[in-house]
């Protein structure tokens, strides 16, 4: 028997596959298989469970999203600052420090 070191990235260059950084599980598709071209151009390739629109989910995700459109992309989300609490105040403070230590 030789004494030859298996490397897997050399047989894996001989089979023409691209490493990438992104994690995938399970194995490898070939673009151009026959299956896949099928898909590709397959009529409403949507695959799953379809959206119900009235569903409790669905009205809060549409909920969120003119919320969104009204505040200019922005949500707010969590508990509104109280800026007269106690730690409100020590951090305004830190800050006014801080910056009269830089000037």
């Amino acid at each position: 028997m030789n004494n030859v070191q298996f490397t897997p990235s050399a047989k894996l260059n001989t089979a023409d596959v691209q490493f990438t950084t992104k994690v995938r599980t399970g194995r490898p598709i070939d673009p151009n298989s026959a299956r896949q071209q099928r898909l590709a151009t397959a009529p409403g390739k949507k695959t799953g469970r379809p959206v119900d629109p009235t569903s409790a989910r669905q009205l809060r995700l549409l909920e969120q999203a003119t919320r969104k459109a009204l505040n200019g992309g922005v949500v707010k989300r969590g508990r509104p600052v109280n800026p007269d609490s106690a730690r409100q105040i020590a951090l305004r403070a830190a800050a006014e420090k801080l910056i009269a230590e830089q000037s």
